[in-house]
């Protein structure tokens, strides 16, 4: 009888194992739009122009995309399925303007072009904040899965939280950007 209690409970202990994970991976990549001009009215027209668009068409100073993707290994065990491993991997793009006179510019031109730049990337770095902390949230929502009767369900039950959070990370973005005026209510403009 001890004996049948004793495999049970080592039944119980490797089903009660935590899922493993390789801990978050981070790809981020900055691209650059590149123009000239003597002022910062010449520089403000010039990146309306080639400014990345956004979701909306309209072009903007700056951009920044992320995706989260995520992958994980589950088994069944008896009557039920756990979570074994879980990979989570966010892609962070970033698309920035330089300014090609900036070198041989007027002194005051390029003081105010050093703001807009620091503005802009502190404006495009908070979205880079929303992604990290998807991906970060993502990974613990994975590992954190309830086992399931199956694995089907565990992975729709994962698959649903993990959209669920890309989801509200989207709609900080976009509430960032109208809160801000996508960066020039941080001081992201030029004129």
């Amino acid at each position: 009888m001890h004996k049948i209690v004793a495999i049970a409970c080592g039944a119980v202990y490797s089903i009660a194992a935590p899922p493993v994970s390789a801990g978050l991976l981070v790809r981020m990549h900055t691209s650059y739009y590149y123009f000239d001009g003597p002022s910062a009215t010449v520089l403000a027209a010039q990146i309306d122009q080639s400014g990345p668009p956004g979701a909306d068409g309209k072009r903007y100073a700056g951009k920044t995309k992320w995706d989260v993707q995520w992958k994980f290994r589950h088994e069944q065990h008896g009557v039920t399925c756990v979570m074994k491993e879980v990979a989570v991997a966010v892609g962070i793009a970033q698309t920035l303007p330089k300014w090609r006179g900036e070198p041989n510019g007027a002194a005051a031109l390029k003081t105010r072009w050093q703001q807009f730049d620091d503005a802009l990337k502190r404006h495009e770095d908070g979205h880079k904040v929303h992604g990290l902390a998807a991906g970060r949230e993502i990974e613990a929502a994975l590992l954190a899965a309830k086992p399931a009767s199956n694995c089907e369900d565990l992975a729709v039950a994962a698959n649903f939280a993990a959209e669920a959070i890309v989801k509200k990370y989207q709609k900080l973005d976009e509430d960032y950007d109208r809160h801000t005026d996508h960066g020039r209510g941080q001081g992201a403009s030029l004129p």
